[in-house]
């Protein structure tokens, strides 16, 4: 029904009818009835044959051929001579009983060969493709088929090849074939696969857990039940292999009743598991040393009634552990943790000669402990406990290394600030990063609060004066406040334009820096001359915003302080570098005197950005003669790195 029109599906169906068929005939054969074996030996040595040809219609899809078609034709025509002579034998009295064992044999032989052509196709397609996404495919298609056929092809058909009595009843293991309707289903149906690899896993774990217990089973088996009536080894094999394969389908019940009962039934047994996700979640708010051992003492504290919880600093190089007091425990403990600092290591949980201690962090030649005393019941720690503990450690030491790390990252930016003259460009383009995150979301504050505001103060402003009759005088004062509210609206676009330019990094560099101008001319008296040429490779956000804001700080220092007529400006990219040119014609200043004017016109802030995008910088003026900027940008910016492996660049900020 689901798969009309697929003739894999079809080749399925008839693998299974070819499956059912012979395993209900099976009993027919076994009463020598003549129809019953006629149809098992015509229809039990095509199953194999059709199984493969499921499997080649079947990969088809996936552009890989299972096996040779001439092959596989080749195998149907001996599996048809052999059906027909079986025929023939049943229902003529032309052959021999000597004839009927050659039958028989030629038979067992054709199944046990179409079998290990099935296996050993499938064990080359999964070494083939070990490495690519048909691996869970082919290890599904060969544990199922091995799990199928072995138990019949081991015990029935090579005792019967072999002229010896059959181990298990044939009966018995054809109960295994049902392994494949549901495999095979479930792939013909299902959009996705099992984790084969995770439940092997635990198949080889279950089976060696089993084989120990099973030795020992069967052994009482044979002293006290089996033990007088001395059967044969055959036997012996099969109660073990029964035995072998009930503990470990006991073993994998085990533990799917453990996941889903067990949590409800003991629920005192996963008070653990519950801690460990509380405490990860308060680990996630922490921000510094202090707060990560609250939180832990916290935790442990309330699930452990122990004498102390205790956090120590073993220093390494001075050969000291503080805080330690006078108490004999106290002096034990700090000599032995003294005694073995060379072995510690990060995330593990060591045995103290009081408690247990937690190795959380390392700094340099510095340990951080936690030293959990001894249990005031007078009981050692169980298994359970110490789980839960060496899980805490590993996540302790994970958030104070983070921390460490932030610390040290912090400690650079404080040094680097500190430094005169000498900032490095990290630095810069880190707080020039953090400026413009506020800004922007100082403008979408703006935005959203204060400009809705005063629009909807205007609009019920607007109502009002239509909706009511008002006087002449109060209507002029009302057309005041009116104009007065639309310049509050128009002040406040243009500060959150200003904060945060819409669509900068969609305009492109050069559509910026005429957007700017553009507002710029509406206000100021000198007029601007922007000469830029087409940008052959696009510049990144970071880059789009410093020239902006460049533009938009020398112009506002013309406006404020040149009294120039006209400004110039450039930009072109020149082979790897971004040249930007200002240029007026004001009063210009004394370049000896920079340092004093970059106080309190601006200049500062642009020679900072240049410098955090690792460029340069020009100033030329005289008295009288205006002033000119040369600016050299490099495309590509390197990225500087600490001393402890971290990367210093504007990407840290999001």
């Amino acid at each position: 029904m689901k798969r009309k029109n697929d003739k894999a599906a079809i080749m399925l169906i008839l693998f299974f009818i070819s499956i059912g068929i012979s395993y209900y005939s099976s009993a027919a054969s076994y009463r020598s009835d003549p129809v019953g074996t006629s149809i098992l030996y015509l229809v039990m040595p095509i199953i194999p044959l059709l199984f493969m040809s499921f499997m080649s219609i079947y990969l088809e899809r996936f552009d890989v051929r299972f096996i040779s078609k001439r092959f596989l034709r080749l195998l149907f025509a001996i599996v048809g001579i052999v059906g027909v002579t079986s025929i023939l034998y049943f229902w003529t009295d032309l052959f021999t009983i000597q004839l009927y064992i050659y039958i028989k044999m030629a038979f067992s032989g054709i199944l046990l060969i179409g079998n290990l052509v099935c296996v050993f196709m499938l064990i080359r397609k999964f070494i083939k493709h070990r490495n690519t996404k048909l691996h869970s495919l082919f290890t599904i298609t060969l544990i199922s088929h091995l799990v199928a056929f072995t138990p019949f092809a081991t015990m029935n058909l090579l005792p019967q090849i072999f002229g010896l009595n059959q181990i298990f009843p044939a009966a018995f293991t054809a109960l295994f074939l049902f392994v494949l309707p549901i495999v095979y289903f479930y792939l013909s149906t299902s959009n996705q696969l099992f984790d084969i690899d995770f439940i092997l896993t635990r198949f080889k774990y279950y089976t060696a857990l089993a084989i120990f217990p099973s030795i020992i089973v069967t052994a009482l088996v044979a002293i006290l039940i089996l033990g007088e009536n001395n059967p044969s080894w055959t036997v012996w094999f099969g109660v073990f292999f029964v035995i072998y394969i009930g503990m470990t389908l006991f073993l994998y019940a085990k533990e799917q009743i453990d996941q889903r009962f067990r949590p409800k039934l003991f629920k005192a047994m996963y008070s653990y598991q519950d801690s460990l996700d509380r405490f990860s979640r308060k680990v996630a708010r922490v921000m510094k040393q202090a707060d990560l051992e609250a939180v832990l003492m916290q935790e442990i504290s309330d699930l452990l009634p122990v004498k102390r919880i205790t956090f120590m600093i073993v220093e390494q190089s001075e050969n000291t552990v503080y805080p330690m007091g006078e108490h004999p425990e106290e002096l034990i403990t700090a000599e032995f943790l003294l005694g073995t600092v060379n072995s510690l290591q990060v995330g593990e949980l060591i045995e103290l000669p009081y408690g247990l201690g937690l190795v959380i962090g390392r700094q340099r030649s510095r340990h951080h402990i936690l030293w959990i005393g001894m249990k005031t019941n007078h009981t050692r720690f169980n298994s359970d406990e110490l789980r839960w503990l060496k899980t805490m450690s590993s996540y302790a030491s994970i958030v104070f290394e983070n921390l460490y790390l932030i610390e040290g990252l912090i400690e650079d930016l404080e040094s680097e600030v500190r430094k005169e003259h000498s900032t490095s460009p990290w630095v810069l383009r880190l707080l020039f990063c953090l400026s413009e995150n506020e800004r922007r979301k100082l403008a979408a504050d703006l935005h959203d609060s204060a400009l809705q505001d005063q629009l909807l103060w205007y609009r019920k402003l607007e109502t009002i004066m239509m909706d009511y009759p008002i006087s002449d005088n109060l209507g002029r004062e009302l057309e005041d406040i009116k104009e007065g509210l639309l310049d509050v609206i128009h002040q406040i676009r243009e500060t959150c334009n200003e904060l945060r330019p819409p669509l900068l990094k969609e305009m492109g560099v050069v559509e910026a820096v005429e957007s700017i101008i553009e507002h710029t001319q509406m206000r100021v008296n000198f007029a601007v001359d922007f000469r830029a040429n087409t940008f052959c490779r696009p510049l990144n956000e970071e880059q789009i915003t410093a020239i902006y804001r460049i533009v938009q700080e020398l112009l506002r220092n013309a406006d404020k302080h040149s009294q120039a007529k006209l400004v110039i400006l450039e930009l072109e990219q020149r082979k790897g570098t971004i040249y930007f040119r200002y240029q007026d014609d004001g009063i210009g200043m004394d370049v000896n005197q920079m340092i004093v004017s970059f106080e309190h016109m601006g200049l500062s802030g642009i020679k900072e950005r240049v410098t955090g995008l690792e460029g340069d910088i020009s100033f030329y003026s005289e008295g009288g003669n205006g002033l000119e900027v040369v600016i050299l940008l490099p495309e590509d910016m390197t990225t500087g790195r600490s001393e402890r492996g971290i990367l210093r660049d504007s990407y840290l900020i999001s």
